[in-house]
């Protein structure tokens, strides 16, 4: 089954895929907006195996949703002949792909040189979703919706739930056994420019531990390295819980656990809503939520007072620095959390 041009692609039935591979090296944000797409896939193939190819550690987080069979790590050198046009596929990579009937690459641009490679077989069709808009002002999720639809997959953007890995849940019940309700904060993101200033975080959520008698887990990623020492001997200080460096199926299980989240825009805070916490409010920026936010009515955005925000074209933001975050009172998100606790 050759590939198609991307305007007379159509998704073969489900009766004709033994297995589907789902390509997306996103980052976590990316990953996790993507859900509603993975889900409509895998209702369509719901008998297909189907195999993630991307960062491992975040597609575990799509493991027990999905019931994915494989997942293989885009970094492998395996992959690197799909970016040339030079002979026959190296057997190995032949073998992987022996079962894979189809390919849905998720990448910013459509590449047809690679989904030719992809699709280098008599059954095999190679199909491409967009993994995020490079322009405007439409949502991830139904920017993919729309391209699906014209693929013959029509479907609802739903917000995205996942499924929680059931040891992962026994190591976060575990790490928050202290006395809750449990609020967590997560002030870092990829970009600082994304940050709201990391002292307003410290009075915020001081104020709203009193207040509500809360517990206090800080969360950090790995853009946030720089900050552990001070993030640590806070924690500390305060009797507070550090969670890094976690594998990402025990954070999620973590962030279950609380009553409220708080954080920027930011891979943690799509993950916090997809893992089921009780609130989640996302601090906005240069970044648009219309189009990076997570979908759910549980999910509360406050956009920075700045007449220029959301400044960003596509992910490209130009401020030299984080203006409109810094312009964003403490006072405001305080009040906007304090609503949020009250409505339990």
């Amino acid at each position: 089954m050759p590939t198609n041009s991307a305007s007379s692609a159509a998704l073969p039935p489900p009766s004709a895929v033994r297995g589907l591979l789902v390509w997306h090296q996103g980052a976590l944000g990316d990953l996790l907006l993507a859900g509603p797409a993975f889900q409509a896939l895998r209702r369509r193939y719901s008998r297909s195996r189907l195999a993630a190819v991307g960062h491992p550690g975040r597609w575990a987080l799509y493991a027990p949703t999905l019931g994915l069979d494989e997942i293989y790590d885009g970094g492998d050198a395996l992959w690197g002949a799909l970016y040339t046009g030079d002979g026959p596929l190296p057997p190995a990579l032949a073998e992987r792909l022996a079962g894979v009937d189809l390919a849905l690459i998720f990448t910013p641009r459509e590449d047809p040189a690679f989904l030719a490679r992809m699709g280098e077989s008599d059954r095999r069709a190679a199909l491409w979703a967009p993994s995020f808009p490079e322009t405007g002002s439409e949502s991830v999720a139904a920017l993919q919706a729309r391209r699906l639809a014209l693929l013959g997959l029509p479907y609802v953007p739903a917000p995205l739930r996942l499924t929680l890995d059931a040891a992962a849940q026994a190591e976060a019940r575990a790490l928050l056994a202290g006395d809750g309700p449990w609020l967590a904060v997560a002030p870092g993101s990829g970009n600082p420019l994304k940050n709201w200033p990391l002292s307003h975080y410290f009075e915020v959520s001081r104020a709203l531990a009193w207040e509500f008698k809360l517990s206090v887990v800080w969360c950090a990623g790995p853009a946030e390295h720089a900050w552990l020492p001070y993030l640590a001997g806070l924690a500390a200080a305060q009797g507070h819980v550090l969670a890094a460096g976690f594998p990402l199926p025990i954070l999620a299980a973590l962030l279950s656990r609380c009553r409220l989240y708080l954080g920027g825009d930011s891979g943690l805070t799509h993950l916090a809503a997809a893992a089921g916490a009780g609130r989640v409010l996302a601090l906005f920026g240069p970044t648009s939520p219309a189009v990076w936010a997570p979908l759910g009515d549980r999910v509360t955005v406050l956009q920075a007072p700045c007449e220029l925000a959301p400044c960003a074209m596509g992910r490209q933001i130009t401020c030299d620095r984080a203006r409109c975050l810094e312009a964003l009172p403490a006072e405001t998100v305080y009040e906007a959390a304090r609503t949020l606790l009250k409505r339990g």
